[in-house]
């Protein structure tokens, strides 16, 4: 019987592992997808991240999120280098932010959330400052921001087409 119970408890986290590598193979897809910037890494790999954050909480939304920008980063051959991990850690705090404040507010919480997680992903341009210099990170803000914003709104639309209506 105790084997049983055992079993039980596993099933749960093997499924959100498994939940959580599916969005982080759909980051590595968006990747793929580019959005207009003078940076590679500019494309959809946000929205999966995103979209967890909403769906499934804090904890899915930072770890896909992390996880989708260092596989972005990789895909695109570290053109930031090292910082690509302090970008991800950043990202995954995002991801944290945005499924913490949409459980605060069930109703209209994804609005807040993801105008959170938009501000904190277009904040971490000042890692890049010391790498490419001020000029250029000024010149990268509105592609960072129109592509963070974009992530955002495909998130929040697909949340708003399943919530409530499939069990992922």
């Amino acid at each position: 019987m105790s084997n049983r119970r055992i079993v039980t408890e596993a099933v749960p986290e093997s499924y959100r592992l498994a939940r959580i590598a599916v969005f982080c193979a759909l980051s590595v897809i968006g990747s793929f997808i580019r959005l207009p910037g003078p940076m590679p890494t500019v494309a959809f790999d946000s929205a999966p991240g995103f979209f967890a954050a909403l769906y499934f909480g804090p904890i899915d939304g930072a770890a896909v999120t992390g996880i989708g920008h260092i596989a972005t980063a990789v895909i695109n051959g570290f053109p930031l280098s090292v910082l690509h991990f302090p970008i991800a850690l950043g990202l995954a705090l995002a991801g944290a932010v945005i499924g913490w404040i949409n459980r605060l507010d069930s109703r209209f919480g994804y609005v807040e959330g993801i105008v959170a997680g938009i501000m904190i992903n277009t904040a971490l341009i000042i890692l890049v400052i010391p790498t490419i210099g001020l000029a250029a990170a000024i010149s990268f803000l509105p592609f960072l921001f129109f592509a963070a914003c974009i992530n955002g709104i495909v998130a929040v639309a697909v949340y708003l087409t399943l919530r409530g209506r499939v069990r992922i």
